[in-house]
């Protein structure tokens, strides 16, 4: 059965840690840095253009940074990472200049997609392959469960002024470093010292992944707009959406996240990306604390479904050797989206108005479904037997 394989493990938990802590700080950065930019003097287009750097340099890194993880240790690259976050919360607390905030925005971007990467591939071996949908979602609790509270106090420190935040924020990244250092993890076989950009990306998984980046689109909206949007329309607290959504994601994955295991992963997938565009329809109309909520509530249980399910197929067709190359392409989809829906919904935004800006998000995610269908079929053709041969040989 797979209930009996522990998934609960002491460095489970130890990582789970290390994970909420890094999202925990990110998710008070990402919705205070637009109410910051608008203090430099910047539009509401410019608000989101932070974001839209951040991901697009953690999307496009992401695949090289997981290619240099599986080559020169995930744990080594995972506390480098962590290191390099201290600086980066430092030096947002004295840069006025808003090219200078987006240029060490792409850096810490790149940065984050090591730590995604390094640690999603670390987890991937703690986590039994008969429980991965479940394994994933519980891990994901890491990252959602920081998003529940990030941003309210991230809004509610800003109000403190902004030093004051990038200064706990620096102690966060402080407690990251310390974390990492007891971080175990099993590394890959030794591989050549270099790594080139054409190994780092596996299409495979890129064109499967495409179906992740046009459901994320309306994503990047949220994260960066929907403080915004509750704002102009009188809706309190302003964190809300944010929260709302996240608390969904962790109630879904507490109680339902085994059923792609049970089921099969589809049958959790398919439903899951038919949530995402009427959620984002939904949020387009919102004039009322309830619409949003409501809204909130559809994102939540489309995204709280549809990662782990979509990993854990991805997962079962590539090769565990180069894992951290996996998940490495999963957030390139993901951040891709998220990065390209923030600078569009933004100038939408800006010169139309949000509520066309998110029926164009609804529009888009209604591609996700087909998209799936026909990159999945060529993805478990080619790559079922390879990872069925080696996680049968190497997974504890």
């Amino acid at each position: 059965m797979a209930e009996s394989e522990p998934l609960f493990t002491p460095r489970f938990a130890a990582l789970w840690v290390y994970a909420f802590v890094t999202f925990f700080s990110a998710f008070q950065l990402l919705p205070a840095i637009p109410f910051r930019i608008l203090e430099l003097g910047g539009s509401k287009a410019e608000a989101g253009w932070f974001l839209s750097v951040y991901t697009y340099a953690s999307a496009f890194a992401a695949p090289l940074m997981g290619s240099i993880a599986d080559h020169v240790g995930r744990r080594r690259l995972l506390i480098t990472a962590s290191v390099l976050f201290i600086i980066f919360s430092i030096a947002y607390g004295v840069i006025t200049n808003l090219p200078l905030l987006l240029i060490v925005g792409a850096i810490h971007g790149s940065i984050w997609s090591a730590i995604l990467s390094s640690a999603s591939a670390i987890m991937s071996q703690y986590i039994p392959v008969s429980r991965r949908s479940q394994g994933i979602a519980y891990w994901g609790l890491a990252s959602t469960g920081a998003i529940a509270v990030a941003p309210a106090v991230g809004l509610w420190v800003f109000h403190f002024g902004w030093i004051t935040l990038c200064l706990e924020l620096a102690t966060l990244s402080v407690l990251m470093t310390v974390g990492a250092l007891f971080i175990r993890a099993r590394d890959a076989r030794p591989s050549p010292a270099t790594v080139t950009l054409g190994e780092a990306w596996d299409w495979r998984v890129i064109q499967t992944t495409l179906s992740l980046t046009v459901a994320t689109f309306g994503y990047g909206g949220v994260t960066s707009y929907t403080a915004i949007i509750a704002l102009e329309r009188h809706i309190k607290p302003e964190s809300i959406y944010l929260t709302t959504f996240a608390a969904t994601v962790v109630i879904f994955r507490i109680f339902f996240s085994h059923i792609g295991d049970r089921v099969g992963l589809k049958w959790m997938l398919y439903p899951s990306l038919v949530l995402i565009p009427i959620a984002f329809a939904v949020l387009a109309v919102a004039n009322a604390k309830w619409e949003m909520i409501l809204s909130a509530i559809l994102f939540g249980l489309g995204m709280g479904a549809a990662y782990p399910a979509f990993a854990a197929f991805i997962l079962a067709n590539t090769d565990p050797e180069r894992r951290a190359r996996t998940f490495g392409s999963i957030v390139w989809a993901f951040d891709t989206g998220i990065g390209t829906g923030s600078l569009v919904i933004g100038a939408l935004g800006e010169h139309f108005g949000f509520s066309l800006a998110f029926k164009v998000a609804a529009g888009l995610s209604c591609f996700s479904i087909p998209i799936f269908g026909w990159a999945s079929r060529h993805l478990k053709a080619r790559g079922t037997s390879l990872a069925a041969d080696l996680e049968n040989g190497r997974l504890e």
